[in-house]
């Protein structure tokens, strides 16, 4: 009664593994594509200009933000970091499916 059968307890940790990978890949892909979908949506017009104004016209102005929008900012994040999630996941899966194979 209190014995386990080679390989129960294996199949279920096993399992829950695969379906953990699974959806860490899911998730990093649903990340990568809100992230890209983010970046290249259109984002809000510049709040500075270049006036005629001679005296200015020698200095190079960039904005607070660095040449991207805050919008583009978390857009390109996400992607990043939904691409570091795809990307350990699938790994993590290829991993399982190698020690599976190696254990049968």
């Amino acid at each position: 009664m209190g014995e386990i059968e080679a390989g129960q307890g294996n199949v279920s940790e096993s399992n829950r593994s695969r379906r953990v990978s699974v959806s860490m890949v899911v998730l990093g892909a649903v990340a990568a594509v809100i992230g890209l979908v983010i970046l290249l949506l259109p984002s809000n017009q510049a709040s500075f200009g270049w006036y005629a104004y001679a005296p200015l016209s020698d200095s190079t102005f960039l904005p607070p933000g660095g040449l991207f929008s805050p919008q583009n900012q978390i857009g390109t994040v996400v992607f990043i970091v939904g691409l570091v999630v795809l990307a350990f996941g699938a790994g993590w899966m290829l991993g399982q499916r190698h020690d599976v194979r190696r254990a049968e």
